[in-house]
């Protein structure tokens, strides 16, 4: 199972839970909460700036300079996954958690006079329920 890795320096996170419990109320301002059927499928939402493309030598786009900022990488890393298969996230606290996109990538536009740099984006990963 592939493995995307990219330092917490370069992008911040958020774990988001779902609403798993299902909520009643009765009246007389009573509610009655049922437990959950099953574990919480989290989200987790990176938000990545100061990403751009590079160039190689020859002029080609490279996926593999500056790998903690190279967007092209994460862009290659997409294709290879898309939606459908299962990769590892390294979480800065939860360690390596088992995820999906859970909605297509895109890659915004660039930066008037950025060299390559694209706007701030964030990405979704859906976590996988083994």
């Amino acid at each position: 199972m592939a493995t995307l890795t990219f330092p917490t320096f370069y992008h911040k996170f958020e774990t988001i839970y779902p609403s798993s419990s299902t909520q009643v109320n009765f009246g007389n301002s009573y509610t009655f909460t049922a437990p959950p059927t099953g574990p919480d499928q989290r989200t987790f939402r990176l938000y990545f700036t100061g990403m751009k493309y590079y160039l190689s030598d020859d002029g080609k786009i490279s996926t593999t300079i500056n790998a903690e900022t190279n967007v092209s990488i994460l862009e290659a890393f997409y294709q290879s996954v898309r939606q459908y298969k299962t990769f590892n996230y390294t979480h800065p606290i939860n360690g390596t958690v088992v995820v999906t996109f859970s909605k297509p990538l895109s890659i915004p536009k660039g930066v008037a006079g950025g060299l390559g740099m694209v706007e701030d984006f964030q990405v979704d990963f859906l976590e996988s329920i083994l």
